[in-house]
This record gives structure tokens, C-alpha cells and sequence, in this order.
């Protein structure tokens, strides 16, 4: 490449002597044609570009480009490859001469190279390799990732949100309601639930201008007083403060002093700040103690506040004590003041049992100061024309949440909008979290925090006439106002590394696992706000197009949102490796083959690594076991190096236990619940497998004219629980052309449901199932359906299948999942049966996976599954629309009761649209129960003679009677 270079200097430098001519560019109008079709089919690349002009020095030709050429992802080979097929194509025209310099607008191609994307755990080579700096990062806790993101602070944030048109004298939302979702919603789907864990299991602080707590109960904490007035049941809550020893005042700091907040109020210029001096001596330590009053268990992001003030600590200790325990954070106050300061999101139980300490003890001298603490993200506590948006602060727009979060917005009066201001005061936002730091060191009023990076996650990228995928792009700026140098000097270069390797490993990842034929759109240097004025190399991800159907198929499914936003993490993971030459790991996957036995007093545990094909660093060095003990929450882990432990248990409780696969890079996602329970008096056994792994967008129907998701047959199953979810399709035409956000054309849908959360498989309903056994009087053991092969000594079996149903990926371009009877499963449940084991079954398309099909395209079951159903089962399908009512009675002498099953959109629990129809197979089968609106047969009993099997149509857990049901039904083996 030097060699190269050098070459070309010689050669730029010879012909600037000579006179300089313009060639007419109609000349090379076939040659740029063939160019642009070589170019898209050596890199898969979808982009145009056009010859701005050509001017012959003497033997030289140079040629000027568009700077749409930049928008190729370049690398090294590249270069020379073009330059070889310009004089190719362009022989003729070149007259004898040779091909001089090449620009892309002003840019030599030379310049345009980035290093290719590995996988290896290297560093890439770039000459825009700076110092890795050591700093103490805002917050630390007890984990720390050497070959991850620990020290590193990534600014994020997921596009629009709710805002206050006044146009309309309203709260509105920036983009229109398609496909089931809005941007406004959508990407929180992405951030909120995968990227940003994802990013912090690697040790990341991570900060966000939107807020990031799906949670809409708050408590605030504080020393000064609250306003006054009623506060009805989802306005934010007052909690207790206490201070303990010799606080004194710290000056100005945040006071929750009105209900709402009108444009430009700022609750950290209302009240005061506490401050003291450090110690190390516990015995002559001063604390404070905010302890809220929450209103409903669940999960609390909890935020603190502080001042930061000359010779503020590195080193405060803030202990969070929640249903799972106490958690220790080291928060560095030289940073980070004057502002909400995230520490995590913990378990709490309803009412004042939990807590936030903070301790004058620290390791690092100087002074500890003290502000408010927060409890959930809350509803809206901005208003504008006296009106609040009357949805969870997480649906807003970053505007919002950065006025509550003490920004001056004075600093946005360039912008008169409120929808400008929300996305162009994110980057000025930037600014200020790093002004002061040694990022952005020229801006001394800042809050200090050093941003390694920031990241605008959108879903926007435009549509096509054919509903073919629109794929990903990319977008950086080169220039602002007009430098190309970020405020501490570095080449703003960075942001088209950033940019070209997150959105690389974003197309790679998708076309190796789903889709081999997922576009990639340019590489774009455009003056964006989000990309331009953050201070720090910054991009904007337009990762696919929300209004565009073919993405949408891809896009509603959370596996494939697991996927992208993994992508996206690695992809920074790469570039802060390369930025600052250090190898790196990639945290593992979750765990697999999970099962929990019982032996004796004690639970074997085991479980088997997931080999990640993408990535050869992935692989887990050690592992995390938590541990919950009945209706609690789950403890801080204990770390395990093997692939399987024992552990003691208590009799009379249930015990729960999740694995996480760690090494160098992080920590993994969890693996599935699984439980155990011991009676305090001798029971018989009853063994719990988990067959319910579906995560799935959902269902969809494609014609040339009507297409669209059909959430009335199957609204798909969240990872979890949803934040998506904005209503039902209504237009499925797909002729109809948008005229504005209110009619937004084909894939139009409701928005009723916007704001909400809805649950769907949270992979813990073996501990429903088995705290019912337990009360029931059985002992019981359970493992996941891949690790279950029949040889299991308990006298029954309970299947859990919820709405597992083989269901397609995208087009099916690659293998459906998620199939109820696998062969491996068929295999285990006949070695079970043999042995004289009963059987408990339940599911929604446990008779429709074997004879039909919910998804377009997916091929039914062979034969061989269903004589297995019918003949060691003993039920046959009828239909997958049983019921619409939500009942299930039972028919006179079975012994069971009448059973309520979830239909509706639920936090709590997921819905069943149409549970299955099944029937007796044959004489040894009879009828259970049958659904109250049709009288088609719910639930089946099965004789074999040496076993039996009660088979049910509707998912178990979904029913508030599932511990009198498994009590009877048991009864009847």
C-alpha cells in the first residue's frame, strides 16, 4: 500500500506540471455504468454514485466523483481494484493515459480505506489509533471485563418519541403507527431490553438522553421538600431521607419542587445539594439512607444525584438494598454532577423494605456530597400548554427526560420546534455529559463524563415499491463546521470507522444467521445532527425500515433483535479495540441443555456451553449460578468453572436457579428458570420439562395485493416482556398510499396499545408449575426439553409448551424453529411412557403443530408425528380456533374445575388468541373438558394401560387454577 501511495504521489506530482484540460464526462457514461455494477456485485453494496468531471494533466486523467462514492465501505484492495477497473472500463476514453488521482467529492480515494471487520479478538490496524486512556469510570461494580467495554462510556440513544405539537395542541408522535409498532416505540425494543445489557455485561457505562425504565411508578428521594398537593396513583411518589453524622450544605442541587415542569424549569436549580468529607475509618463514617415507599413490586431503575465539587471523591459508595440482597457501586462524583446518574435496575418489594445507603467511607480522599435518588423511569413529569404527554417518561422524546435530568435547555434556542429540539439537542447533550473531560476539553461547564463514543439507533430507512428488504444504513460526518477534527484533536475519521464497522458486522451477522440476502445500504457522510455535533465519533444506525413490510417480518421478532443488537455491540466492542489498540473478547452466549435433578437433599445442576459460529472469542471461561428461594429474588450468583454443581436445599421451599456463561469479554444473557422442590414430608415425584422456547414475531400473511401481520390468529411471543406493541393492523392493501401520519397507508395501524408492556415468554414458568406441585404435595424436578431423554425415575411428567408452534424466520430462508415434537423429543416421551410414566401436556398447538400450520410457508408435520400423538398421546387435532371466550369446563365426573385461560394483552401474563381443539383418538381416550363458547373438546385423558396422559388445549400457566387443576389431574393417574 505504501508502495502504492508513493506511486501515485509521483504520478499526481508529474502531471501537475503539465497544462491541465476538462474531458466531457458524457464520454465515460457506459464505463461509470459497468463500474457501479461491478462495484455493487464485488461488495454487495447498494449504492450510486456519479463522474463529476475529469481534467487531463499531459498523461493523467483525474477523476472527481461524487461523494457518493464514499459511501462504499473501502478497504485497502479495494483501491487498486478500482483504480484497474476504472482504466478498464475507461480505456478508450483515457487516450493512452493513465489514471491520476481519484477524489470522491474532495476526498482522495486513498483516504476512504477502513481496516476489514475481523473476528479474531485482535486489534484492527488504523492510523486513527490513539492512547488507550485509563480512566475511573463513572460507575464501577463488582465485575470488571479486562477484554470488554469495563472504563468505557458510550452515549446512546434510540430515535424519536412522543412530543408536544402545538400545532395540533397536542402530544403526538414523531412518526406514524405501521406494521403493530411506531419508531417513536419500536427501537426502545432493541436498546432498552438487549443493547443496552448487552453493553454493560461488558462492563460499559452507558448513558442515554431518553429515559431508558419502562417502569411508570417513581418514588424521589430528597433532602428538600416536595411540592405539595394530592398525588394520585401513578404520580410520582415522595420517599424517606435520612442523613446520619457531620453532612453540611453543598449549594445548589436538585428539588422535586413541581408537579410538572414547564419549558426551561429546572428541578436541579431548585433545590440543595449535602456534602461532607471523606474517611476511611468506618467507625467515623457518615451515611444517608433514602428509602422510598414503592407502590408495586417489580423492577426500579435507580438513579442517584450529587454535586461535583473541587476535590469531589472517585470513590462513592453507594449500596442499593433490594429483594435479591445489597448491591455495592463505586461512583466517581469527579464526574457526572448535576445530573440523574444511572446505578441499575433492581428488584423491589411493594413498600419500604428496600433502600440506597451512601457512605463516607472511600478509598479515595476528599468530599462525598448528597442529593436526591430516584426510584422507576415514572410517568411524564414535563408539561407543555399545561398538558403532559399521559404516558411512561420512556416513551418520550430525549427533550423530556434531559429538561428532568437538569440540561439548561437555553442551550437549544436555535431551534424553535419542539420535534428539532428533541433530536438535535441529543448531540448538544453529548457535549455537555463530556464537556470538561479530556474528550472535550475546551467546554469547562460540562458534567465531565470522558464519551468514548455515541450511537443514534433508528429504524427509518426508507421503502421500496416491491416490499424488498431495504436492509441497513449507516451515517457519520466527516466535517463540522468545518473541521474535520473532534474537539480533542482526533480525526473525525472515527465516526467512518465507527460507522463502517458496527454496520458491517450488523449485515454480516444478519446474513449468516437469518437472511443471506440482507441488504447493505451506503456508508453515508452527511450532515446529520446526531452524527455531527456530539463531540466524540459519533453514528447514526438506520439499522432497517419500520415502514417497510419484508423488514418488518425480520424486525418484529426478538430473536432477530437479539441478533442486531448483538451486532451492534460487537461492533463497537471492535472499534474501541482498534481506536485504542487493545485486543478483545465477546461476551458469551446463553447457556443451554439446562436441568436441574434432584439427589437426596441437594439439587444437581447441569448445563451445557453455546458455541458461538459468528465469533471464535465467545467461548465461556467460567460461569454465574443464581440462586431464588421461593417468591423472592434472585442473589447476586456464586461463580462456578464447570458445567455442572450441587447445591444443598431446604425442604418445604421451591429454589430457582438461572446460569450466565462468562469470560474475559462479560457476562451472557441468563439461561431459562428452572426449579426444584422438597416437601417437608416424603412425595411422590413429578419431573417439569420445559418445551416452551419460542420467541417469534407475529403471524403474517403475503399476497401481491394484501399483506400483513394477523395478530389475531398469533400476536407472536415477546422476549420477556414487550415495549413495542402499539395496536392492531387495519390496513392490509397494499395499494393504499400514506397521506399523512394519520393515514399512513399499508401496514396502518392502531395505537391504543402504545405505552404499554406485554409479557410474553419469560422462561420462568417452571417455577409456576412447580410451586403448584408443591402445594399440591409432590416433590418435583425439572430441565429443559433438550436436556430431557426419557430416563426419569419421577412417576409423572409435566410438559410445558405454551404457544411453542414450528414458526418461520423472515421469508424461511432459513430452517423454521421452535417445532413442538421434535424427533428427539418424540424419542424421550416414548422412552418415558415405557417406563409406566404418566404424562401432564399442555399447550396451545399441541395438536395444531402436528397436523397444521399457523406461519405462510411453513410445510406441515410428517405423518409420523402424528400417528406418535395419537398413538402414545392419545388425543387427535380438531382445530386451532377452540374458544374465544377465555373458559374451559369441565365435563361432568373428571373431576376437574372450570379454568379461565389469558386472551387479552397482559403485563403479567401472555395471551392465548386460539387455544387448540383436541379429541380422543380412540376408545382409550375421553374428554376432559371443553371450551364454554363452542363446546369443542379442551382436554383429553388418555389410557394406555401401563401409563396415562392428560393433554390440555390451552397453556396451563395461563390459567389463574393452575395448582387445583394439577392437583386433580394428577389425581388421575
Amino acid at each position: 500500500m505504501k508502495r502504492l501511495l508513493l506511486l501515485l504521489a509521483l504520478m499526481v506530482g508529474f502531471c501537475a506540471q503539465l497544462p491541465a484540460q476538462r474531458r466531457p464526462i458524457t464520454a465515460y457514461q457506459e464505463a461509470m455504468d459497468s463500474l457501479r455494477t461491478r462495484m455493487r456485485r464485488r461488495g454487495q453494496v447498494s449504492i450510486w454514485f456519479k463522474l463529476e468531471k475529469v481534467v487531463e494533466h499531459g498523461h493523467c486523467q483525474d477523476f472527481y466523483f461524487s461523494n457518493d462514492l464514499c459511501a462504499y465501505p473501502w478497504r485497502d484492495e479495494d483501491v487498486q481494484w478500482f483504480r484497474e477497473e476504472l482504466s478498464s472500463l475507461a480505456a478508450a476514453q483515457l487516450h493512452g493515459c493513465q489514471v491520476g488521482a481519484v477524489f470522491a467529492h474532495a476526498q482522495p480515494l486513498e483516504s476512504l480505506p477502513m481496516p476489514a471487520l475481523k473476528r479474531d479478538g485482535k486489534a484492527l490496524p488504523t492510523t486513527l489509533r490513539t492512547g488507550n486512556p485509563q480512566v475511573i469510570p463513572l460507575v464501577q461494580g463488582a465485575d470488571v471485563w479486562p477484554r470488554g467495554l469495563s472504563g468505557r462510556h458510550i452515549a446512546l440513544w434510540q430515535s424519536h418519541g412522543r412530543y408536544w405539537d402545538p400545532e395540533e395542541g397536542c402530544w403526538t408522535w414523531q412518526r406514524a403507527a405501521g406494521h403493530m409498532t411506531l419508531e417513536d416505540i419500536y427501537t426502545q425494543s432493541y436498546v432498552v431490553p438487549f443493547l443496552i445489557p448487552m453493553l454493560e455485561n461488558a462492563g460499559a457505562v452507558v448513558i442515554t438522553p431518553r429515559e431508558r425504565d419502562p417502569q411508570p411508578h417513581e418514588v424521589v428521594c430528597d433532602n428538600d421538600l416536595s411540592f405539595d398537593g394530592p398525588r394520585d396513583a401513578m404520580m410520582r411518589k415522595v420517599g424517606n431521607y435520612r442523613e446520619k453524622g457531620l453532612w453540611k450544605d453543598a449549594g445548589l442541587g436538585f428539588a422535586d419542587a413541581c408537579r410538572t415542569y414547564k419549558d426551561k424549569e429546572n428541578p436541579f436549580t431548585m433545590g440543595s445539594a449535602r456534602q461532607c468529607e471523606t474517611t476511611t475509618n468506618p467507625a467515623h463514617a457518615s451515611s444517608i439512607r433514602w428509602r422510598p415507599d414503592i407502590p408495586e413490586r417489580g423492577d426500579y431503575a435507580v438513579y442517584v444525584s450529587y454535586k461535583t465539587v473541587p476535590h469531589s471523591t472517585a470513590d462513592a459508595r453507594y449500596t442499593v438494598h433490594h429483594l435479591g440482597g445489597e448491591t455495592l457501586l463505586h461512583v466517581n462524583q469527579r464526574m457526572g454532577g448535576g445530573t440523574w446518574v444511572y446505578l441499575g435496575t433492581f428488584p423491589f418489594e411493594k413498600g419500604s423494605g428496600g433502600w440506597v445507603e451512601l457512605s463516607s467511607v472511600s478509598s479515595s480522599d476528599g468530599i462525598v456530597t448528597a442529593d436526591a435518588v430516584r426510584f422507576g423511569g415514572g410517568m411524564g413529569k414535563v408539561e407543555r400548554d399545561g398538558c403532559t404527554s399521559g404516558l411512561p417518561a420512556y416513551v418520550e422524546g430525549a427533550l423530556y427526560n434531559m429538561q428532568y435530568s437538569g440540561m439548561d435547555l437555553s442551550l437549544l434556542e436555535d431551534w424553535n420546534e419542539e420535534y428539532t429540539r428533541d433530536y438535535a439537542g441529543r448531540g448538544v447533550w453529548v457535549q455537555q455529559m463530556s464537556g470538561g473531560s479530556h474528550v472535550n476539553p475546551a467546554l469547562k461547564e460540562g458534567r465531565g463524563i470522558p464519551v468514548d463514543l455515541s450511537l443514534a439507533f433508528h429504524t427509518d430507512a426508507g421503502t421500496t415499491p416491491n416490499d424488498s428488504i431495504v436492509g441497513t444504513l449507516g451515517i457519520y460526518t466527516l466535517l463540522c463546521k468545518g473541521s474535520d477534527q473532534l474537539p480533542n484533536g482526533e480525526s473525525r475519521q472515527n465516526g467512518r470507522l465507527l460507522t463502517d464497522l458496527v454496520q458491517t458486522q450488523v449485515v454480516e451477522d444478519i446474513r449468516r444467521v437469518w437472511e443471506p440476502k440482507w441488504t447493505r445500504r451506503a456508508l453515508w457522510d452527511r450532515s446529520y445532527s446526531e452524527s455531527r455535533t456530539t463531540g466524540v465519533p459519533g453514528m447514526l444506525l438506520e439499522l432497517l425500515s419500520h415502514q417497510n413490510f419484508a423488514d418488518m417480518r425480520y424486525g418484529l421478532d426478538p430473536d432477530f433483535r437479539f441478533l442486531a443488537s448483538r451486532a451492534v455491540y460487537k461492533g463497537i466492542l471492535k472499534y474501541l479495540s482498534a481506536r485504542y489498540g487493545c485486543d478483545y473478547v465477546v461476551q458469551p452466549l446463553p447457556v443451554h441443555a439446562f436441568c436441574a435433578k434432584l439427589e437426596g437433599e441437594r439439587v444437581s445442576l447441569s448445563w451445557a456451553a453455546t458455541p458461538d459460529s459468528l465469533e471464535a472469542t465467545a467461548a465461556p471461561s467460567w460461569y454465574r449460578v443464581y440462586t431464588r428461594k421461593d417468591n423472592g429474588a434472585f442473589d447476586s450468583g456464586r461463580q462456578i468453572q464447570d458445567t455442572h454443581c450441587d447445591l444443598p436445599l431446604e425442604k418445604g421451599h421451591v429454589y430457582s436457579f438461572k446460569i450466565t456463561a462468562c469470560n474475559a469479554g462479560g457476562e451472557s444473557f441468563p439461561s431459562e428458570i428452572l426449579a426444584v422442590g422438597l416437601p417437608a414430608k416424603a412425595a411422590r415425584k413429578v419431573l417439569v420439562v420445559n418445551n416452551f422456547t419460542r420467541v417469534s414475531a407475529p403471524t403474517w400473511f403475503d399476497t401481491p395485493q394484501y399483506a400483513g401481520f394477523t395478530d389475531f390468529v398469533d400476536s407472536g411471543v415477546p422476549w420477556g416482556r414487550d415495549i413495542l406493541v402499539c395496536g392492531s393492523v387495519y390496513q392490509f392493501d397494499r395499494s393504499v398510499k400514506a397521506t399523512d401520519d394519520y393515514n399512513p397507508g399499508f401496514g396502518g395501524s392502531y395505537w391504543e396499545m402504545a405505552g404499554s408492556t406485554i409479557a410474553g415468554n419469560t422462561f420462568d414458568f417452571v417455577y409456576a408449575h412447580g410451586r403448584a406441585l408443591m402445594a399440591a404435595g409432590y416433590a418435583f424436578e425439572s430441565c429443559s426439553a433438550e436436556a430431557f431423554d426419557g430416563s426419569s425415575n419421577a412417576f409423572a411428567l409435566d410438559l410445558i409448551c405454551g404457544k411453542q408452534v414450528t414458526t418461520r424466520r423472515g421469508r424461511g430462508a432459513v430452517a423454521d424453529r421452535f417445532t413442538v415434537f421434535t424427533p428427539a423429543l418424540q424419542e424421550a416421551l416414548r422412552r418415558f411412557t415405557a417406563g409406566g410414566g404418566n404424562v401432564v401436556i399442555s399447550g396451545s398447538y399441541i395438536g395444531t403443530d402436528a397436523w397444521d400450520s399457523i406461519y405462510q410457508g411453513v410445510p406441515k408435520a410428517e405423518q409420523s408425528t402424528r400417528d406418535f400423538v395419537c398413538g402414545v398421546l392419545g388425543y387427535k387435532w380438531l382445530t386451532n380456533f377452540g374458544d374465544r371466550t377465555g373458559y374451559a369446563d369441565p365435563v361432568n365426573g373428571s373431576g376437574l374445575s372450570t379454568a379461565l385461560y389469558n386472551r387479552e394483552w397482559s403485563p403479567l401474563i401472555y395471551r392465548v388468541e386460539n387455544p387448540d381443539g383436541i379429541g380422543p383418538a380412540d376408545k382409550r381416550s375421553s374428554v376432559l373438558m371443553r371450551y364454554r363458547g363452542s363446546g369443542i373438546p379442551a382436554a383429553t385423558l388418555f389410557n394406555a394401560g401401563s401409563y396415562r396422559v392428560a393433554a390440555f388445549g390451552f397453556p396451563l400457566e395461563t390459567s389463574p387454577q393452575l395448582e387445583p387443576l394439577l392437583k386433580s389431574t394428577l389425581q388421575l393417574f
